[in-house]
Formats: structure tokens, C-alpha cells, sequence
């Protein structure tokens, strides 16, 4: 994690996403970039199981 413009930034590369997403269907991982600065995002989508 770092700060910057007021912001705190953490990095999450994928297999720390596969790490949170334990216990979670992770359906999609799509990266994209966003505002001024050039901004590595990901959008993370996932739900739970269903029994």
C-alpha cells in the first residue's frame, strides 16, 4: 500500500485475487485502465457458491 493525491493504493495482482475470492465462484477478472494517471484496475466479479 502507498498514498497518493490523498489516496491509499494496494495492489492486488491475481493471485492475491484468487486468494481473497477463497470460499467465492470468482466468474470474471477483467483489467482496465481509468482517469488521468494510467491506473491498472481490475474489476473482480464473484458471488456465492450456490449449495
Amino acid at each position: 500500500m502507498y498514498e497518493h493525491g490523498g489516496f491509499i493504493v494496494h495492489f492486488f495482482n491475481r493471485a492475491l485475487i484468487e486468494h481473497l475470492a477463497a470460499g467465492f465462484e470468482l466468474i470474471d477478472v477483467s483489467d482496465f485502465t481509468e482517469g488521468e494517471l494510467p491506473r491498472r484496475l481490475a474489476r473482480v466479479t464473484m458471488r456465492v457458491p450456490r449449495s
